[in-house]
């Protein structure tokens, strides 16, 4: 078992209870929409929290970033993890994609600035839209758990479904 299925499986023991409502909500839905109700996680604190949402309305509990999608701006991220951030900024704008880089980068650090610090990017929230109508599809509950990250400033998004049978 991997550490991400290992973290899920201990955190859905934490949470459990606090699932059953959505998943009720769920369960009475007669058709997937965008207003199909999901389960939003913040286990990045000793104390899991649950928020009950709206798949359409995912992105006003999860702050979403259009820029994070640049696989250039991913590359730099990366980067920055590895290494010192001012290192692998002054990398990225002495190299040949400097251009390029300069508009994504202030386009995220406007978007961070109107926003707050985004949780995941635009393409992930439209993947999990599509997975909670798997999920529906399956009869479980779309969840997304925001996870303690390798430092204290960084964090993960794990995405999975419940069977709403075992959780109601």
């Amino acid at each position: 078992m991997g550490d991400s299925e290992q973290f899920v499986k201990n955190l859905i023991g934490d949470v459990r209870q606090l699932l059953r409502a959505p998943a009720t909500l769920v369960k009475a839905e007669r058709e997937w929409s965008l207003s199909t109700i999901c389960a939003v996680i913040d286990a990045r604190n000793a104390a899991p929290q649950v928020v009950t949402t709206h798949v359409g309305t995912i992105n006003s509990v999860l702050v979403a970033s259009s820029a994070l999608d640049s696989p250039l701006l991913q590359a730099f991220l990366k980067r920055a993890r590895e290494s010192d951030p001012e290192h692998a900024l002054s990398e990225f704008l002495d190299s040949s994609d400097a251009e390029a880089f300069t508009e994504i980068y202030e386009r995220y650090r406007e978007e961070r600035e109107e926003k707050g610090h985004a949780v995941w990017s635009v393409g992930d929230s439209a993947a999990f839209v599509a997975k909670s109508r798997e999920a529906w599809n399956d009869r479980e509950l779309a969840c997304v758990a925001v996870t303690p990250g390798p430092t204290a400033k960084t964090h993960g998004v794990l995405t999975f479904s419940l069977p709403l049978d075992w959780l109601s």
